[in-house]
């Protein structure tokens, strides 16, 4: 009797023990295309079923690690306590990728955003989201999913995340769970026969140190605000003439300024300036202080008389409130070299498009047809070479008066006034400049050189692209 009562409870452990035993996995990697119309669908499927029990054990063990998603940070081995306590230690992790220079003003500013835990959560999630999306240069994505079967009718799903490239984490479970597990990535590459060459991801001060960096990057703009105050001693010698409206580091070059130097941007304003006229001071770090304000201070009212004076300036300032003038001066110049450049290039390029020009004569004589457009290859071969193509001497343009109208709508015109009181409109973004509507001078309203000249009361004399 003793005997069949434990063959009866050998059968019923076996038998529970066999419900609980998982059949099979099976991995399929699914392959997505992009579409042109935003959508996705299905490429290919590869599968490959696991039957071995270890390999099950392996990966089922690694497929329960479920993850709290709220604290991505500490999983990752960063210390949150420490973010909020050592400010100054985590800005020794800055690369000084901007050369920033680190005032007092600066690192007040800086130790308070590097000490918001919320900031580190959207980068940590930013971070393993890298690769998730198509791009120009990529038009498939992948998918893992793992159905883990412990009978023909029940059975788990686990799916990662859709990914171009980079972690295929997170993974999600049947009750919407995520689990960060790099090793799950691993083991299904192992599995598939991946040759992948992803690395872990980055924890504990790797990790830190590039949270930090991405951190202090999307603070450059205020950075550069606050980097003028390096230098207020200097700029507050401006005072005497002008109310200092604003300062700040220039951010990157163009437009204004070719310089790879710091170049600081002062914003001044005094009542010898119509109301929407403003002057905007370019000063370029010398040593260890910024140009002399010696030739603005002495120099500003002959350019603000000669701007304000151009009857079809004024009147459009004086008609509309809300449209703003900028001019600006650089160092002790009312145009710099870069300005220049773009306007009027310099002989050297004059003669390289002229020999350009010639040459294309080539196809003429030869009656031979191009197998390119040659109107449109002149008209660039020009912009590249001779700018607006006036080709004025460098002495006359040195003289010019560089200056910026902005209207309500942000669409933005720079112009130069010439020293015999002629205006050249040299860069248009937008749809209007003044009264004219963007199609007079192109196709688009994007950013465009029209290299329109105009008189004293606002016709057009000249029309050179």
């Amino acid at each position: 009797m003793n005997k069949i009562i434990l063959l009866l409870l050998l059968i019923i452990s076996f038998s529970a023990k066999s419900q609980d035993l998982t059949e099979k996995i099976v991995i399929s990697r699914i392959t997505y295309v992009n579409q042109y119309d935003g959508t996705e669908k299905e490429y290919k499927i590869e599968k490959k079923v696991i039957k071995n029990q270890k390999t099950i054990q392996n990966l089922l063990v690694e497929l329960q690690k479920v993850d709290d998603t709220t604290q991505l940070l500490s999983k990752f081995k960063i210390d949150t306590n420490y973010i909020r306590n050592n400010p100054e230690k985590l800005l020794s992790f800055y690369n000084n990728e901007y050369k920033i220079a680190w005032n007092k003003e600066q690192k007040e500013y800086i130790f308070k955003v590097l000490k918001n835990i919320d900031l580190y959560k959207k980068e940590i999630n930013e971070y393993l989201s890298n690769g998730c999306c198509y791009t120009m240069h990529n038009s498939y994505r992948s998918q893992f999913v793992v159905e883990v079967f412990k009978n023909s009718w029940s059975k788990n799903t686990f799916k990662s995340r859709k990914f171009v490239w980079s972690y295929a984490i997170p993974f999600e479970d049947d009750n919407k769970d995520l689990i960060y597990n790099f090793e799950i990535q691993k083991i299904l590459d192992k599995v598939l026969d991946i040759e992948s060459k992803i690395k872990p991801p980055l924890e504990g001060n790797k990790l830190l140190k590039y949270l930090v960096n991405k951190i202090i990057r999307n603070n450059n703009q205020a950075l550069y605000a606050l980097s003028a105050y390096t230098y207020l001693k200097e700029i507050n010698e401006l005072k005497t003439d002008f109310d200092v409206l604003s300062f700040e580091e220039v951010l990157g070059f163009g437009r204004y300024i070719g310089y790879k130097k710091k170049t600081f941007r002062i914003t001044l304003k005094n009542d010898k300036m119509l109301p929407n006229v403003y002057l905007q001071f370019l000063a370029l770090k010398e040593g260890n202080s910024i140009y002399s304000r010696d030739s603005i201070k002495s120099d500003y009212q002959e350019i603000v008389k000669r701007v304000q004076s151009i009857k079809f300036i004024r009147e459009s300032l004086k008609n509309d409130p809300n449209l703003k003038l900028d001019i600006y001066y650089t160092n002790n110049n009312t145009v710099n070299e870069y300005n220049i450049d773009g306007v009027n290039k310099n002989s050297t390029g004059w003669k390289k498009h002229d020999e350009y020009v010639k040459s294309l004569n080539w196809y003429a004589v030869n009656n031979i047809t191009p197998t390119f457009d040659i109107n449109k290859a002149i008209e660039t071969s020009k912009r590249n070479d001779c700018g607006c193509n006036y080709r004025f001497d460098q002495k006359f343009i040195e003289k010019a008066i560089f200056f910026e109208l902005t209207n309500s709508n942000k669409d933005s015109s720079v112009w130069f006034l010439l020293p015999d009181n002629r205006v050249l409109l040299y860069l248009m973004q937008g749809k209007k400049v003044l009264d004219f509507d963007y199609s007079e001078f192109g196709k688009y309203a994007g950013v465009q050189f029209p290299c329109v000249m105009f008189n004293e009361i606002g016709e057009i004399t000249n029309r050179n692209l």
